[in-house]
């Protein structure tokens, strides 16, 4: 199980955020992605390559308005992978 925390930023300030588990063996980054937004109540961005790359990569992706079909109010959409660690 993987943590993910999906953050919506606008002017640099968190103004919601929520935190998903999922089972990286079952679950899809798309339907992760889904799961996020609704319980955010955003619209679901278009995922493109480069946001499963860079979510990979450095485990951050940043979805930014023009990623969305409908029109947003806020600058950016951030997931992040939280670290289990203890």
């Amino acid at each position: 199980m993987i943590k993910i925390w999906g953050k919506i930023l606008s002017d640099d300030k968190i103004i919601k955020s929520s935190t998903v588990s999922v089972d990286e063996k079952t679950t899809t980054f798309f339907d992760m992605l889904k799961n996020l937004c609704q319980s955010l109540n955003i619209p679901t961005p278009v995922l493109l390559d480069k946001h499963v790359y860079d979510f990979n990569l450095f485990n951050v992706c940043t979805f930014k308005p023009d990623d969305f079909v409908e029109s947003v109010i806020f600058d950016r959409f951030v997931l992040e992978h939280i670290n289990n660690d203890k």
